[in-house]
This record gives C-alpha cells, structure tokens and sequence, in this order.
C-alpha cells in the first residue's frame, strides 16, 4: 500500500476533539476535513448539501488505484466515527457509495456504516440535511480516540453486527447452553471464551449497560418501564447498576453529559473479534 496516503493516528486523536469543540455538525465535518487535508495532502474530503440531502465524500490517491479505493473506505468509515462521536449517538445515514466496483459489501449494507451500499463514481455517505445544524452534547474525555471506537462497537452490535458477542450476550438468552449452541460452540468452547473476556458476569454487565443507555438515549421511556423490560424488580435497583458501573445517574445518562468508561482492552478484544470475524467472512 503507497503509506504516503495515511493519516497520521495522531489526527485522529485530534480530530475527535476538534469536532467537539464545534457549535454545530457541520461546522465539525468542515473542521476535520480541514485538518485531514494539512495532515495529508492525498486525502481529501468534500461537505455538499442540496434541498434536503447532505453527503460526504472522501477522495485518496495513491500509486495504485486498489490502494486508494480501500483507503477511501477506510476514512469514509472514521469519518462517520467522528460524526458519531459528535452527535453522541447513531447518525441516520441512507447510502454509501463506493468507487470499487469490488466492494465486498455492494448491494448490501456497509460493515462499519450500516447503511446500503451502491456502486458511483465518488466514494461517499448520504444522510438528512437537517443533521448538519445538530449541536453536540457529548464531551471529550481522557481518551478521545478508544471513547469514539467503544462509541461505533456498541452501535455496529446492537444492529446486528459481524462478531458472535451479540449471540454471547443477548438478554433474551444468557444460559451458558443455549449461547453456546447459538454462536454454533461447544458448551466448554463458550465457556472459556466468556472466562478469557472477563466471565460471563462482566459480559451481561455490559450488555445490560448497552441496552440501557441506548433506551435512556433513545426513548421518553421512564426509568421504571426501563427496568422492568430489563428484568430488574424496581427502578431503584437499576439506578444502583448504573451508578456502580458508569458513574452516572440515569438522568445524566439520558442527557447524554456522561458515557460509560470501560477499558481499552475490553474494546480492543472487541476490534479484534470483528477483525477476525470478517477475515473468515
């Protein structure tokens, strides 16, 4: 691959802190790709919005075009990340386009965007309008970098994304035998993967942490009918879960002023999973 078309990790790092330090998501995309363009000179992204339809566009080169197209996948998923990132939450985006008429995820749906994949001549995302004049209520914490990733896992999992962990972890089946036999492994295989990823406590744990969050983000749900569609026998004792776990009260939660703060390894082991996993695709 002609290395001379990557973006430094370190921008990354710094464009995540950037956005949030905009007013609106417009002006944070224009920002990125302001500082995307000084890190690179190869890599280049495009902001367009007409009547009601807004796209992003990302265009690489490189000494060999196969290079380009994957790098321009590449950032067209990290740009979503940082729109992500941003909006503290799912961005609704209705279509990707592609330059790479080989694109292993044509005439379906974007590993990493999960939106519908289609063959054009630019290498882009489509999404409503309105969310260019979205402000952000989410914040910058210590490590902007695995905050945004864990931000993107959470989302690609809870929409059926390509690592077992939802088969490992689903609420509606969390005995030992019945995961197993989902993920397609023997009862002892499941056993000692939920041992190696920190046990099968801490593998519900974060479930239910997901699955809360996402409906106190997501909902005009109370806490009350929360907690009982998540098995919890009172409200009380799901704000005691999500205190001990996050640090964060449901309201606070809600308003989208705190995020859970697991490891980075625990989102490494994820990265790694879905890595391994589209691999033997």
């Amino acid at each position: 691959m002609d290395w001379r078309a990557r973006i430094d990790p370190v921008y990354t790092a710094l464009g995540l802190r950037i956005a949030l330090g905009c007013d609106t998501l417009e002006e944070a995309i224009l920002a990125v790709a302001q500082l995307y363009r000084a890190a690179s000179c190869a890599v280049h992204f495009e902001l367009k919005a007409k009547h009601d339809v807004a796209v992003v566009s990302v265009h690489a080169e490189s000494l060999r075009g196969s290079d380009a197209l994957l790098l321009e996948d590449i950032y067209l998923s990290w740009i979503f990340m940082h729109c992500m990132y941003f909006l503290g939450g799912a961005m609704p985006v209705t279509s990707v386009s592609t330059r790479d008429p080989l694109h292993f995820c044509l005439d379906g749906k974007h590993f990493a965007i999960d939106a519908p994949v289609r063959h054009g001549t630019v290498t882009g995302m489509q999404f409503p309008r309105a969310l260019l004049g979205r402000r952000s209520l989410n914040r910058a914490g210590a490590n902007p970098h695995w905050e945004c990733f864990r931000l993107w896992l959470d989302f690609i999992e809870h929409r059926g994304g390509a690592t077992e962990r939802n088969a490992l972890c689903d609420l509606g089946g969390l005995r030992m035998k019945e995961m197993a036999v989902r993920a397609g492994v023997s009862t002892s295989t499941m056993r000692r993967r939920l041992l190696s990823d920190g046990g099968f406590r801490q593998a519900r744990e974060r479930k239910l942490v997901t699955a809360a969050v996402d409906r106190l983000r997501n909902s005009d749900e109370s806490v009350e009918s929360i907690a009982a569609e998540l098995g919890y026998s009172d409200a009380r004792s799901l704000r005691r879960f999500l205190k001990a776990t996050t640090g964060a009260t449901p309201q606070q939660l809600r308003m989208a002023v705190f995020s859970p703060q697991p490891d980075d390894r625990e989102a490494r082991v994820r990265l790694q999973e879905i890595g391994a996993a589209m691999a033997h695709a």
